[in-house]
């Protein structure tokens, strides 16, 4: 199998719940529990810090873990279900008007930098590139976190991503994130030592979904859009960094033949998610001959999105949804920026010949403008 096949093209499906596998319990104090590993309990974050325990902390311990023996995993206590936050969500409309939200924009001097205006031609990103890449992490009932999909940040509080991304066990944005196994991120060069900040998580005060989004393919109005309004703003540095937006024609065109970039943490030729993040090279394809090589009448291919297709299988998939599509845009002789071109959408399997759908983000700049605050 092609060894450049990183990312290879969207899922034609959303993001689902797993099934729930953990046991169920019930605490000391009669509440509603479930069988996790004892470092994940934060009701047993002090015993796990203090050297030494008293005997009625270690009673304690045992009695909450005799209750998960006889599940088939080991290291397990009954800890108190966490309550799920219920994160506002609503469908919405462009609104009358965007000229005050423009501001809130980050203009060309802090937005789509990257640290030389470069693309290395490999597989794994360097540590400090595209530093707008996020991902959005989720909790299900047992209190286990995955990460399934990405977006790009555009402000210090908005994060842009899939609609189909948002479930109900969303629940955090991370950032600043380069390989998920280690914080901070550190690698060598040269006999060098470089590292990375920290990675930054915020909480999620609301979602937006974009009111023409429908999850079925087959039918019109499917911009499959969303903005999630983080907690609290994030600080712009080396590692997190917003996105451009295109906002006006020029910025919003493009050639018949442009090539993109894709990154995010994937799946990869070998049907796992890669544990760093990875980008590949895409080419735009034109909308009539998208429709063609997709051959399906019921899909509905219109100026609303972006088809983009790459060489040797490369393309994005699962755990891609949400991320960006951009381009290198040069703004003068001296200056080229990134601009955030789609938003991986769906498609029809993982490294075919068949193109990738984007959400063309120019064609929704005032619905985006209008619905950030």
């Amino acid at each position: 199998m092609h060894q450049t096949r990183v990312l290879a093209a969207l899922i034609l499906l959303t993001i689902q719940s797993t099934c729930s596998l953990a046991k169920s319990c019930e605490t000391e104090d009669y509440e509603d529990g479930v069988c996790i590993p004892f470092d994940r309990c934060e009701a047993f974050q002090d015993a796990r810090n203090k050297a030494s325990l008293s005997a009625g902390q270690r009673d304690a311990i045992e009695r909450e873990q005799s209750k998960c023996l006889d599940d088939d995993r080991v290291g397990l206590i009954c800890c108190k279900r966490k309550p799920r936050p219920i994160i506002p969500r609503s469908y919405e409309d462009t609104k009358p008007s965007v000229n005050g939200q423009v501001r809130l924009l980050p203009d060309s001097s802090v937005c789509g930098l990257d640290s030389a205006d470069r693309i290395y031609y490999g597989n794994v990103t360097n540590l400090d590139q595209f530093p707008w890449l996020a991902l959005i992490k989720y909790i299900d009932e047992d209190e286990n976190e995955s990460f399934k999909c990405g977006g790009s940040l555009i402000t210090q509080r908005y994060v842009l991503t899939a609609a189909h991304c948002i479930t109900s066990m969303i629940a955090a944005v991370r950032l600043g994130e380069w390989n998920l196994d280690t914080n901070p991120d550190c690698v060598t060069k040269q006999g060098i030592k470089y590292c990375a900040d920290p990675v930054v998580e915020r909480g999620i005060e609301k979602i937006s979904i974009h009111k023409n989004y429908t999850r079925r393919v087959s039918k019109g109005g499917k911009i499959d859009m969303a903005l999630l309004r983080l907690d609290r703003d994030v600080t712009f540095g080396e590692f997190i960094a917003p996105i451009c937006l295109p906002q006006n024609a020029g910025e919003g065109q493009f050639s018949d033949d442009q090539m993109f970039y894709v990154a995010g943490w994937g799946m990869t030729e070998d049907d796992v998610t890669s544990r760093k993040k990875l980008f590949v090279d895409v080419s735009n394809v034109d909308l009539e001959e998208c429709r063609k090589k997709i051959n399906a009448p019921l899909i509905k291919i219109d100026e609303t999105m972006i088809c983009a297709l790459g060489n040797d299988g490369k393309d994005a998939c699962q755990g891609d949804s949400g991320g960006p599509l951009m381009e290198i845009k040069q703004l003068n002789s001296k200056t080229n920026r990134y601009f955030l071109r789609g938003v991986v959408s769906k498609g029809l399997a993982c490294g075919t010949s068949k193109p990738g759908f984007y959400s063309n983000v120019y064609k929704q700049i005032d619905w985006i403008v209008s619905n950030i605050e």
